[in-house]
Formats: structure tokens, C-alpha cells, sequence
């Protein structure tokens, strides 16, 4: 029975998802965090962002798969490129010399691209690959996120998100596997809107989507409430959106024995996820607003730096 175990598809699939998972989601969400307490981006033109904005992110989120589907490929990388140099571009202005910006976008872009025409015949080209995308696909998720958050959104919008994305993932998992349709006919296509690691033949991966609502909820509640409340958010992130999605596959195949299954991750996590709002806004009251938490110690300061005043000249005294 043990060692039947030890072989199973399933068990290495799932542990194989459970890892990059849980990697890619520590990194979004320590990356997601440094940057809003250490970097200032520009403030929209068009004021806070609120709940039409998530409309207008949701609108993206169902739409991007569609383009898999209607758009010929050269087409659908071009979309891609500029949404992706658009994110990257956006998120190195504060914190890049400006004639660096675009040369690091395009060279980013252009490896993933190049990588992913001509390195995936091997396990170690597959590895490359997703390597190289999934950092373009965190430094892109960070940027968003931090545009939102910094913008003002709050945890309770970024929550209520969370439970409409939930819905989605169950319809477009199950009744319309779109989502299935692009792990099997797209996988490996340059800029993947997604992080993944392959071990044999088996490629565990996590979605833009995914990536996108831990970002938020870790950072609006970071925003919101300040440390306790973001250590809360990524024990529920780690708990209910990495840990209860990838090993439910084992309780899945118990019951219908595949080794294919695709799990609606936000359909486990986004209901966790307002219950925690919920419990954080009961605790810890109202939530801070942008300007309250710059005015806090929870942003990282740059020490002060006083001028030196020019030290007077000695006086010579001159004897007659």
C-alpha cells in the first residue's frame, strides 16, 4: 500500500504543484511587500481606485484566456509583449535610471520569446524557460498589484474580488474548461500568463489570476492593518490558496481515479479569503487609508541626511 503510494502519479503531480506553488507565492507576496514599503509609484491621474477598477482587472482576467482561443499567434504574442512591457515598464520607473528601463524590458521579453521557440526540447530547456517567464510574470503581478493598492484600494474591495473570481474559476474550470484548453494546447507559449517549474514530463503551474489576488490581499491588508494583519493573510494565502488546491487532487483520485485534474484554485481560496477580511476588519477596526499608512513606521524610511556646513577658515593673525 506504502509503496503504491510512493509511485503514484498523482502524489508526484501534487507535491510537484504543492513546491512551485508555495515558492512563487512566498515570492509574489515578499516582492509585493518590499516594493510597496520601499518604492513610491506615481499616483493615477483619474483619483483612488476603487471597485470599477477590479470590474475593468476581472474584464482582463476573463478576456486573456479568450485570445488564446480567437487570435491567430503572431497576434496573441503581440498582445501579450505589450501588456507585458507595458507592467514591466511601469514598475521600473521608480526605481531604474531611465535609458535602463526599456533595454531591460526587451531584453526580458525577447529571452522568454527566444527561449520559448527553441529550448523546450529537453527538461532543462523546459526549466530555463519557465524560469525566465515566470519572473517576468511576478515582476508583472508586483507592478499591478502595487498600482492598485498605492492607488488606494482597500482590503474590502480587493476581498470582494476575491469571491467573484471564485465564481469564475469554478464556471471557466468546469462548465466552459477554457482554463483546461490552454494548459493543453498553450503551455510553453512565450509569455505565459503564468509561473511553473517541470520535473520529467510533469509541469505544475500557477496562474496570472492566482498570483494577481495574493498579491492584492497581502498587500491591502499590509496597507489596511500593518504587519499582524499581512502575517494573517499569508497563513490564509499559504493555507487555503497553495496547500488545500494542490493536494486535493489525492482526495479528488480517491473518488474518480485521473491524473489530470484541474483544480479552480480561487474557488478554494476567495470564500477563506472574505471570512479573513471579516475577521481583520473585527479586530483591527477601520482600515488605514493611503496617506494614514505613509504617515505610519510600517514604510521603510530613508534615514535624513543633514548638510554639512563648511568649516570656517583659521584666522591668521598678522603682527605689525
Amino acid at each position: 500500500m506504502f509503496d503504491h503510494l510512493l509511485i503514484s502519479p498523482v502524489l508526484v503531480t501534487s507535491m510537484l504543484e504543492l513546491c512551485t506553488a508555495l515558492i512563487g507565492t512566498l515570492a509574489i507576496i515578499w516582492c509585493t511587500l518590499v516594493y510597496l514599503r520601499r518604492v513610491r509609484m506615481e499616483r493615477p491621474a483619474i483619483g483612488r481606485f476603487n471597485g470599477r477598477d477590479i470590474v475593468v482587472l476581472l474584464g482582463f482576467l476573463v478576456i486573456l484566456p479568450n485570445f488564446y482561443v480567437w487570435l491567430p499567434e503572431w497576434a496573441l504574442l503581440g498582445v501579450l509583449m505589450v501588456t507585458f512591457a507595458a507592467s514591466l515598464s511601469i514598475g521600473f520607473r521608480p526605481i531604474m535610471a531611465r535609458g535602463m528601463i526599456w533595454p531591460v524590458v526587451g531584453l526580458l521579453i525577447g529571452a522568454d520569446i527566444w527561449m520559448g521557440r527553441t529550448l523546450l526540447g529537453t527538461t532543462l530547456g523546459w526549466q530555463i524557460f519557465w524560469t525566465t517567464n515566470s519572473v517576468i510574470v511576478l515582476l508583472g503581478a508586483v507592478t499591478v498589484s502595487n498600482l492598485y493598492v498605492q492607488g488606494g484600494m482597500r482590503l474590502k474591495v480587493v476581498s470582494s474580488f476575491a469571491l467573484v473570481l471564485a465564481v469564475y474559476d469554478l464556471i471557466f474550470t468546469n462548465l466552459f474548461p477554457i482554463s483546461e484548453h490552454l494548459v493543453e494546447h498553450f503551455i510553453g507559449f512565450p509569455l505565459y500568463p503564468a509561473i511553473g517549474f517541470r520535473v520529467g514530463f510533469n509541469d505544475a503551474t500557477l496562474g496570472l489570476g492566482d498570483l494577481l489576488i495574493y498579491a492584492l490581499f497581502a498587500a491591502a491588508a499590509y496597507k489596511a492593518y500593518g504587519r499582524r494583519a499581512a502575517w494573517v493573510a499569508t497563513a490564509l494565502i499559504v493555507v487555503f490558496g497553495v496547500a488545500l488546491p494542490s493536494l486535493a487532487p489525492l482526495l479528488i483520485n480517491s473518488i474518480d481515479p485521473r491524473t489530470d485534474v484541474l483544480v479552480p484554485v480561487q474557488t478554494y481560496f476567495g470564500p477563506f479569503e472574505y471570512l479573513g477580511y471579516l475577521w481583520m476588519r473585527r479586530h483591527y477596526g477601520a482600515e488605514r487609508t493611503m496617506r494614514e499608512f505613509l504617515a505610519s513606521n510600517d514604510i521603510a524610511r530613508q534615514p535624513a541626511t543633514t548638510a554639512r556646513l563648511p568649516e570656517p577658515e583659521p584666522t591668521v593673525l598678522v603682527r605689525s
